[in-house]
C-alpha cells in the first residue's frame, strides 16, 4: 500500500514538471518581442545618456580580453517573428563573428554595434521589419540623417561664460516651492539637455582651443539671434493694437520762431501802508493823549547785470504822520520823512564773491517839519542833504538753507577806504548847527572811510529781518546808523512791522540823556505788497 501511494505521488510530481515546461515554452514562443523603432531612435539620438553612461561605467570603456575556444564558434540568428496583426514575417540576421581562440576583442561603447552590422558609410544596417512598424505611421529612417548638436562641426560663438554665472554662493532654496506643475511636464528637461550641450561645447573650447577652426564671424549669411534680454526690451505685443491707420508725415512742421533777448535789468519792489492807534478816556487814571499814526514805506530796486559788470540801484521813501492834540498850532505832525537813493557800480574781481565797486548814497526829505507849538522850521526839502561817495570793494553772499525751506541769507558788504561825506542845508531858516555844519556855512565836506552793510535774512516764508549799517569816519568825527526792520507777514497782503533806527553823530551838541545817540522806533500793522 505504501509503495502504491509513493508511486502515485511521484507520477503527479512528474506530470507537473512536464506541464510547467510546456507552459514556459509556449509563453516564450508567444512572447518574443520586436525592437520598437521609437526606442531605437531615442537610443541613437540620446547622446547625453550615452556620454554619461560612458563616464559613469569605466568598465564599458576599457578593453577586456575574452577567450573563446575554437569549437565554441557562434553564429547568431534571429528566429522568424510572426506579427499577429500585420502578418509580416522577416528574418533578422544578427552580426555573426567567428572569434579565434585566445583572441582579444574590444568591447564597444555603443551596444548597437554588438547587435547590428554597420555599412561602409558607418550607419547601422537595420532590418526592414523595423521600418514597417505601424507605430511610426509609415515613416522610414533609411535615408534620414539624425543630427545631434554635439556631432556638428565646432563653431566658436563667443559665449564662453555660462548665462547663470554668479560670484555669490548659491542659495539653498526649494526649487519646487510654489510650482503647481511638475518640472518633468514642462520644458525643464529639454532646457537641461540644451544646457548640457552648451557646457560640453564650453569645455571643448577651453581644453582644445587649437582644434576650433571656425567662429560665427566666418559666416556672413547666418541670421543674428537676439538674446533673451533683447527680445524682452524690443518686443511689444501691443504694437499692432496701437498702430495708426495713417502714418504721420516725417517732415517737421513749420514753427514760427521768436528770438527772445536776454534780460539784463531786474526790477523789484515793496510797498506798505500801516497804521497804529491809541485811545485814552478823559478819566484814565494815569492820563494820556489819544493819537492815530499812519506809516508809509516804499522801496523800488533796479539791478543790472551783464557778464562781470553789476549796477544796483535802490530808491526808498519813508513817511509817517500822526495827529497831535497837544499842538495848538497844527492838527498833525510829521514823524519820519526820508527819501534815499543808494547805488553801487561793480566789476567782478579775481577773488570769488568780491568785486571792485563804487557806491553813492544820497538822502533828504520832502516836507517841512516843525517842533510842537512852534513856528521854527526844523527841516525841509534838501535841508539837510547828505551825500556819501566811496571807492573800494564789495563782498556779496547769497546762501540758501538746505535744512529749512525758504530760509535764505543775502548780505552785501561795501568797504570804501576812500570816501567823501558831504552835508548841505538849502533853506536859510533851518539851523545848520543841528546838522553838524559850522555857523555861517551851508555845507561841509569830510574825507574819510565808509563801511556799509545791507542784510536780508528770511527766517521763514513769512518772517524776514532787514538790517542796514553805515559807518563813516573822517578820523576826527564819526557818523553811524544802524537800521533794523522785522517784518511778520500774516497773509500775502497783511503784515506787522517793527522798525528800530539807532543813530550816532558826534558833530552835533550832545543830549543830556542820550548824548550823541538818536533813537527812532515804530510798531505798525497794515497792508503789505511785494513784486
Amino acid at each position: 500500500m505504501k509503495l502504491a501511494f509513493t508511486f502515485f505521488i511521484a507520477c503527479i510530481y512528474s506530470f507537473s514538471l512536464i506541464g510547467s515546461e510546456w507552459y514556459n515554452a509556449d509563453r516564450n514562443a508567444d512572447g518574443v518581442s520586436v525592437l520598437d523603432s521609437l526606442d531605437i531612435f531615442n537610443t541613437i539620438t540620446d547622446i547625453e545618456k550615452q556620454m554619461r553612461e560612458a563616464v559613469e561605467s569605466h568598465e564599458e570603456t576599457s578593453v577586456i580580453p575574452i577567450s573563446v575556444s575554437t569549437g565554441d564558434s557562434l553564429q547568431l540568428q534571429e528566429r522568424v517573428v510572426s506579427r499577429k496583426n500585420t502578418g509580416v514575417s522577416d528574418t533578422i540576421v544578427r552580426r555573426a563573428d567567428i572569434i579565434p581562440f585566445n583572441t582579444v576583442k574590444k568591447r564597444r561603447t555603443n551596444y548597437l554595434d554588438s547587435l547590428y552590422v554597420r555599412k561602409m558609410n558607418g550607419t547601422l544596417a537595420l532590418p526592414d521589419s523595423l521600418f514597417r512598424s505601424p507605430d511610426l505611421g509609415g515613416l522610414t529612417f533609411k535615408d534620414t540623417i539624425i543630427i545631434n548638436p554635439l556631432f556638428l562641426p565646432v563653431v566658436f560663438t563667443g559665449k564662453i561664460l555660462p548665462d547663470d554665472l554668479s560670484f555669490y554662493p548659491p542659495k539653498e532654496e526649494d526649487s519646487y516651492k510654489g510650482i503647481l506643475i511638475s518640472p518633468e511636464d514642462t520644458f525643464a528637461p529639454m532646457l537641461a539637455k540644451m544646457e548640457f550641450i552648451n557646457e560640453a561645447r564650453r569645455q571643448y573650447w577651453r581644453q582644445y582651443p587649437d582644434k576650433v577652426k571656425m567662429s560665427v564671424y566666418h559666416f556672413d549669411t547666418i541670421p543674428r539671434i537676439d538674446t533673451q534680454k533683447d527680445v524682452i526690451e524690443k518686443f511689444n505685443p501691443f504694437k499692432e493694437l496701437i498702430k495708426a491707420e495713417r502714418t504721420a508725415p516725417l517732415e517737421a512742421p513749420t514753427v514760427k520762431t521768436v528770438e527772445i533777448g536776454r534780460k539784463y535789468w531786474i526790477l523789484l519792489g515793496e510797498h506798505s501802508l500801516q497804521f497804529s492807534q491809541n485811545y485814552f478816556s478823559a478819566n484814565w487814571h494815569k492820563g494820556g493823549t489819544s493819537n492815530l499814526n499812519f506809516n508809509n514805506y516804499h522801496v523800488i530796486q533796479a539791478n543790472y547785470k551783464k557778464n562781470n559788470i553789476r549796477f544796483n540801484n535802490m530808491l526808498e521813501w519813508r513817511f509817517s504822520i500822526y495827529n497831535s492834540p497837544e499842538d495848538t498850532l497844527r492838527n498833525y505832525r510829521i514823524g519820519e520823512d526820508l527819501i534815499r537813493y543808494y547805488g553801487n557800480l561793480g566789476v567782478d574781481a579775481f577773488i570769488k564773491k568780491w568785486s571792485y565797486s563804487m557806491n553813492a548814497e544820497i538822502k533828504s526829505q520832502l516836507f517841512n517839519n516843525y517842533p510842537p507849538n512852534s513856528k521854527t522850521l526844523r527841516s525841509a526839502l534838501l535841508s539837510p542833504l547828505y551825500t556819501n561817495i566811496g571807492i573800494g570793494m564789495r563782498y556779496g553772499l547769497d546762501k540758501q538753507s538746505k535744512e529749512i525751506k525758504y530760509r535764505r541769507l543775502r548780505l552785501t558788504l561795501d568797504l570804501s577806504p576812500l570816501s567823501l561825506n558831504y552835508r548841505y542845508v538849502a533853506n536859510n531858516k533851518v539851523d545848520v548847527g543841528r546838522y553838524g555844519i559850522p555857523e555861517g556855512k551851508k555845507s561841509t565836506l569830510d574825507l574819510g572811510s565808509t563801511i556799509t552793510s545791507i542784510m536780508t535774512y528770511d527766517i521763514t516764508r513769512y518772517i524776514s529781518w532787514n538790517s542796514r549799517f553805515k559807518y563813516f569816519t573822517s578820523y576826527d568825527m564819526v557818523e553811524a546808523e544802524f537800521e533794523n526792520t522785522l517784518n511778520m507777514m500774516l497773509s500775502q497782503y497783511l503784515s506787522t512791522r517793527l522798525y528800530l533806527n539807532v543813530r550816532y553823530d558826534d558833530t552835533v551838541d550832545p543830549d543830556p540823556t542820550f548824548k550823541y545817540f538818536q533813537i527812532n522806533e515804530v510798531v505798525s500793522f497794515g497792508l503789505n505788497y511785494k513784486w
